[in-house]
């Protein structure tokens, strides 16, 4: 490297920005480099190859970290991981975000009857109808066991209610087949905005209280129908 003491840098890093251009200008400009030059501005260029190629991976890993391998939504990770990133945009730009608890009714049950293989078929099931009904900025998660949580980015109350409600009847228009049994599903909601709460624990904390709410005044219903009359 001793001849290399009076390389003019600033040319270098030309000629290393004019060889990244495209691949043809790549080999004619390199044909004109001087033999000191041209080795290094393949080198370069293999590790500009190479770097792109471990920014791929990383993001690859990342996706995996992120992601339920059960039902292909996001995890509790990625899925807060995405939740402080949208509410961090909610301060900026004003917009609302709803959060969404989802638990499953008799999930329990449906183990204890058909088996893990059948509890694992419902809420892959749910997953799909979850999915089916996001908008391009919304995202969702499975928080762990039979719990999942929506964001729904830009919205607001009145939209919330909707999609939830469409959820619901998705959900009971479309038992899941298992083993010659049609597996009922049903779900309790509870939803929390933005706008009402300052930080992201009291956000979550409280689309659970109402998930668990409604749950409680359901399995009370059922365990008190109404008399006939």
């Amino acid at each position: 490297m001793d001849n290399m003491k009076d390389v003019d840098l600033p040319l270098l890093q030309s000629l290393i920005k004019a060889a990244s251009i495209c691949p043809d200008q790549k080999s004619r400009q390199t044909a004109r480099l001087t033999p000191e030059l041209a080795p290094l501005i393949k080198q370069t260029l293999a590790l500009q190859t190479k770097l792109k190629q471990s920014e791929i991976r990383v993001r690859q890993l990342e996706r995996q970290l992120d992601t339920d391998d059960l039902t292909g939504l996001h995890n509790r990770r990625g899925f807060i991981r995405l939740l402080t990133l949208a509410l961090d945009a909610n301060a900026q730009s004003g917009y609302q975000t709803e959060v969404i608890i989802a638990d499953l009714d008799g999930f329990k049950g449906t183990n204890d009857q058909y088996g893990h293989a059948a509890g694992d078929a419902v809420l892959r099931h749910v997953a799909r109808l979850i999915k089916r009904h996001l908008g391009e900025n919304d995202f969702a998660g499975r928080l762990g066991g039979d719990e999942f949580a929506i964001a729904l980015v830009k919205c607001n109350d009145s939209k919330a209610i909707a999609f939830i409600e469409q959820v619901k009847s998705c959900l009971g228009k479309s038992p899941v087949s298992w083993q010659h049994h049609h597996l009922v599903v049903m779900a309790s909601f509870g939803r929390a905005n933005s706008n009402d709460h300052a930080s992201m624990t009291k956000l979550l904390h409280s689309a659970d209280l109402e998930m668990y709410r409604h749950k409680h005044a359901t399995q009370t219903i059922a365990a008190n129908p109404a008399s006939p009359t």
